[in-house]
């Protein structure tokens, strides 16, 4: 009774959806921040390796999260022109996470190549190459697909927000990952906590609107997509031959 009460109340829908987004999406950025806060304070020798580019990615990930709470915040508010002004901020922050994420991986593979985790000539490190190559190529990618999804779903507030949310979802393992090695807790782990993530938003928009949205339904098929391919394509010996193949050509 109380979610049919929500959801034909259009004020008080509105006023549950701000309140949620926000807490939600600040439970998102705590998780990102605080893995990469996490690792550094257990670890303060690894702030001797951040290079450039990789300061830039952190940087320009830093930015998007915040903007996106930001966004939310002016929405919550009704400050919409602000809001489209920031907006147009945000396809500079993702192009420069795509840009510089690129640059960065491609440095690191050379570099564990070096070590010889990476090396060329060894078929199981071309699998290792590949899986790492593969897994962080396809969430970007994904990411993209989700923000660019949002842009285009501007116009239907209850989509937009929810494509956002998704593509801060999906960059949640830049700083999980390194909760879970710090752990030591089993890699899969990472996901079980992301799709407890999406089974939270799917469970309030059930609640609160008696419903589940196209657009999280269709955002958690593109993160089961990589799960499925990170555990399948991405651990063949084909795969992992043809990447080092490819960036070794570049």
């Amino acid at each position: 009774m109380e979610s049919t009460i929500i959801s034909n109340n259009p004020v008080e829908s509105r006023y549950a959806d701000s309140k949620f987004f926000g807490l939600f999406a600040l439970f998102i950025t705590f998780i990102v921040f605080g893995g990469f806060a996490l690792n550094w304070l257990s670890n303060p020798s690894h702030l001797g390796r951040v290079t450039l580019w990789t300061g830039l990615h952190g940087g320009f990930s830093a930015a998007w999260y915040l903007l996106l709470l930001t966004q939310i915040k002016l929405a919550s508010k009704g400050s919409y022109s602000t809001h489209k002004i920031f907006g147009k901020l945000s396809v500079f922050l993702v192009l420069g996470i795509l840009l510089t994420g690129s640059i960065m991986a491609y440095e690191f593979y050379h570099r564990l190549a070096g070590f010889g985790v990476f090396n060329p000539e060894d078929a199981q490190a071309r699998l290792r190459a590949g899986s790492f190559l593969g897994g962080a190529f396809l969430q970007w990618l994904i990411f993209l697909v989700l923000y660019v999804l949002g842009i285009l779903n501007i116009k239907n507030p209850a989509h937009h927000k929810r494509f956002m949310i998704a593509a801060a979802i999906q960059m949640m393992p830049e700083g999980l990952n390194r909760v879970i090695h710090l752990l030591s807790i089993p890699g899969y782990s990472m996901f079980l906590f992301m799709f407890s993530v999406y089974l939270i938003l799917m469970f309030y928009d059930w609640k609160v609107h008696g419903r589940l949205y196209a657009s999280t339904a269709l955002s958690f098929v593109l993160f089961c997509l990589l799960v499925l391919t990170m555990h399948t394509i991405f651990k063949w010996q084909a795969w992992g031959d043809w990447s080092v193949k490819m960036i070794s050509s570049i």
